[in-house]
């Protein structure tokens, strides 16, 4: 199910970053009248990178020379200041990773709208970027875990379904997550020789206590 589409936008700090004229007075008032807390900085200002470390949303004239290449798109939402719709400068819009456009000169019309596009699909972004990172974790963990049933296949001549099984039990004797009993497994399993090497696994179970038919796999 999606979630809800942010509409309000109060209180959230925007930055705009422009020369000094009519269009950046224009857009500072229109955000203020929204409810922003807004802030403007020419791009050449020094202070940029700590004006964009205390902002949560920043609205940059792409064509002034000086602003530094994707001033936001990983950390903020950012919304492109452009002067026409020629393909140089959509392309620097889309370098920048801006999720939307405003046209100059800036009028109050559109503005709300822009807000509302690069917040939202910022959020997307971010929304993505953790399912991914989620997706890759999960992934790490499971090619860990056949590492570690691989190496109890070998160490104890057990079938695939013995080897996981013993591994899922150890993990929740230990109330640990069975990944990171196979990475402490493996960590350990250059010594294996050594009896604290293998603390987890039941006694019975250990390669150097003797078992009827017990199968070794050298």
């Amino acid at each position: 199910m999606k979630g809800a589409i942010t509409k309000n936008f109060r209180g959230l700090r925007a930055l705009v970053i422009h020369a000094e004229d009519a269009n950046r007075q224009m857009l500072v008032g229109v955000l203020g009248r929204l409810g922003l807390d807004v802030r403007s900085i020419d791009p050449q200002d020094p202070a940029l990178p700590d004006a964009l470390a205390g902002s949560d949303i920043v609205l940059a004239d792409l064509v002034t020379e000086g602003l530094p290449p994707r001033t936001a798109p990983d950390a903020l939402p950012c919304i492109a200041l452009i002067g026409s719709e020629a393909p140089s400068q959509l392309a620097r819009v889309v370098a920048q990773g801006c999720a939307s456009h405003i046209m100059k000169p800036i009028r109050s019309s559109g503005v709300f709208t822009a807000l509302l596009l690069a917040v939202n699909e910022h959020d997307q972004r971010r929304k993505a970027d953790r399912e991914i990172h989620s997706l890759r974790q999960r992934m790490a963990g499971r090619r860990i875990v056949t590492r570690a049933v691989l190496d109890l296949m070998l160490a104890h001549g057990l079938n695939h379904d013995d080897a996981y099984e013993r591994l899922r039990l150890a993990a929740m004797n230990r109330r640990l997550p069975i990944d990171e009993l196979a990475r402490e497994h493996l960590a350990r399993a250059p010594h294996a020789a050594e009896p604290s090497a293998h603390s987890w696994v039941p006694a019975e179970d250990r390669p150097d206590t003797p078992a009827p038919n017990r199968r070794m796999t050298r």
